[in-house]
């Protein structure tokens, strides 16, 4: 028999991101790093792709082990200085990050 221990080790954050006013509405090209527990992880938004206008999901998933918060910090495509620091943002949900906000 196999037992899965991953409920208490396979904590999680969704970041949702929303260019600000007169921006890339949909934050393509936006990267956001996390940092988790001295893992740093990066990940960025893509644009469409292929045939048929297929489109990557722009909600970006990291998987953090059992950190039960990290440190977020998004970098926009607007502007190379265009970075912001969200501090410490707890897991298990999906946060939401508008530009300039």
């Amino acid at each position: 028999f196999y037992e899965s221990d991953a409920s208490t080790k396979g904590k999680w954050l969704e970041v949702k991101l929303r260019g600000g006013a007169g921006s890339n509405g949909a934050a393509i090209g936006a990267r956001v790093s996390v940092d988790a527990g001295g893992t740093k992880m990066v990940r960025e938004v893509g644009g469409g792709y292929g045939h048929f206008g297929m489109q990557n999901d722009l909600v970006l998933h990291f998987g953090v082990g059992a950190c039960e918060a990290v440190g977020v910090e998004v970098r926009w495509p607007d502007s190379a200085s265009s970075v912001e620091s969200r501090g410490v943002v707890a897991t298990g949900a999906l946060a939401e990050i508008v530009q300039g906000q």
